[in-house]
């Protein structure tokens, strides 16, 4: 099975996205998301995540979505391991009676901007969620050409500086920043994929209150070429959990805390974030394992 079989959802994505502006450009950093789409993909979703696919401490959730809306500024730091992470954590926290679309629709999510120009089948799916645009710096990092490199940072510059002027007027109206620190899905094949991005470190500076999540579960295995169409949808039991929400200061303090001379505090910083989240994905997998066991699935990596 491939993405591709789902083709008719995807024509009604993409017929739906038609006559919207997705162009990018510093004002047009902020993009809507359509409802219709969030429920066709919600439905695309919902048969792949089998029975037991759960919020976990959900209750940080609702702290975290308290605290946004009395207006502080609030960032989710995410695992991401496949291009369904984002629909089946909006899916669930959507049908999850506790939670809910008030909640669901806080989350805003930064969105690279590869993710919509170059595939249009990924476009069709990121396209259709409320998000903040940005130039990821990974981009830019691979370019060898010094001439290409100034051409790209002429175009990224002021994208990104329009992207952090609207995330902070956003981040205290209610919504939750929701950023994905390693700034790509992880690949085991590919190590560095789990490795923090250090502009990473600029958020959360900037940020009031912290909350982590760990995904357990895979329902859109990469492929190793990259290309959307070949990613596997598959059905897993998909286990979201929350970290209790954490004082930004106080996480970047204690992680400064354990800086020496030779070491760059803010490579740092981000390494602990990813530490903590891999920490958490680790102590879920067990029990997330048994749940397979118990619906005689036995061979998921």
């Amino acid at each position: 099975m491939r993405i591709t079989d789902y083709i008719d959802q995807i024509k009604s994505l993409t017929e739906n996205l038609k006559g919207r502006d997705y162009g990018f450009r510093p004002d047009n950093v902020y993009q809507e998301g359509i409802p219709e789409n969030r429920e066709i993909i919600g439905q695309m979703v919902d048969p792949l995540m089998l029975p037991g696919s759960s919020i976990e401490n959900k209750e940080a959730l609702i702290d975290l979505h308290k605290k946004s809306s009395d207006g502080k500024a609030c960032l989710l730091l995410v695992e991401h391991y496949s291009n369904f992470d984002y629909p089946c954590l909006v899916r669930l926290v959507e049908k999850d009676k506790d939670l809910g679309i008030p909640v669901a629709s806080a989350f805003l999510p930064l969105q690279g901007m590869k993710l919509s120009e170059g595939n249009p089948i990924t476009a069709a799916f990121s396209n259709s969620y409320d998000t903040i645009v940005i130039y990821p710096s990974r981009s830019i990092d691979k370019v060898q050409d010094e001439a290409e490199r100034k051409k790209i940072r002429d175009i990224s510059v002021p994208i990104n500086i329009a992207a952090i002027k609207e995330l902070t007027k956003r981040k205290h109206a209610g919504h939750i920043i929701t950023v994905f620190p390693a700034g790509t899905r992880y690949r085991p094949w590919e190590p560095e994929s789990g490795k923090g991005v250090r502009e990473i470190y600029s958020y959360l500076k900037t940020f009031d209150y912290l909350c982590f999540l760990a995904i357990n579960g895979n329902t859109l295995v990469p492929c190793r070429e990259e290309v959307m169409e070949q990613d596997e949808p598959r059905q897993d039991v998909m286990t979201f959990t929350f970290s209790d929400v954490v004082d930004s200061k106080t996480f970047r303090q204690k992680a400064a805390a354990e800086v020496t001379p030779d070491m760059d505090v803010r490579q740092h910083t981000v390494d602990k974030v990813m530490e903590t989240l891999f920490a958490m994905h680790d102590r879920n997998e067990p029990a997330r394992l048994e749940k397979l066991k118990a619906l005689g699935i036995n061979n998921q990596e």
